[in-house]
């Protein structure tokens, strides 16, 4: 399991999230279960690929 658009903050200990702007939703970062449950991130499928 990993996303993308985590990163990890040492002084907080937790993950931030570059799409969001805030804390990772999940414990241990997912860019697969972003997209599913959020629609967002770079595993989600864009407008243009339906």
């Amino acid at each position: 399991m990993s996303c993308k658009c985590a990163t990890f903050d040492e002084d907080t200990g937790r993950y931030d999230c570059s799409v969001s702007g805030d804390q990772c939703m999940y414990l241990f970062p997912n860019s697969k279960q972003c997209a599913e449950d959020y629609g967002e991130g770079p595993d989600a499928e864009s407008e243009d690929d339906g």
